[in-house]
């Protein structure tokens, strides 16, 4: 098995940029292991209340459809 290390980065699809100089590998199967920082050097963008607002509409303003999850309720 050829082991092979580099520095690179996840883009916001999910792909790993694989330089050039291994386009031999490409196509190819592989064992990834992943090493990231510490959760303090990256940050999750946070959501904030109300950042849905506008977005979701209310079509039906009534409780009868909450009688289909009553058994769960009590």
């Amino acid at each position: 098995m050829e082991t092979i290390e580099f520095e690179t980065h996840i883009d916001e699809n999910g792909h790993i940029d694989l330089p050039g100089v291994y386009e031999h590998v490409y196509g190819k199967p592989a064992r990834v292991i992943i090493l990231l920082p510490d959760k303090a050097t990256y940050s999750k963008k946070k959501r904030k209340a109300g950042s849905a607002k506008g977005i979701l509409q209310v079509l039906i303003e009534d409780d009868k459809h909450l009688d289909d999850f009553e058994k769960y309720m009590s």
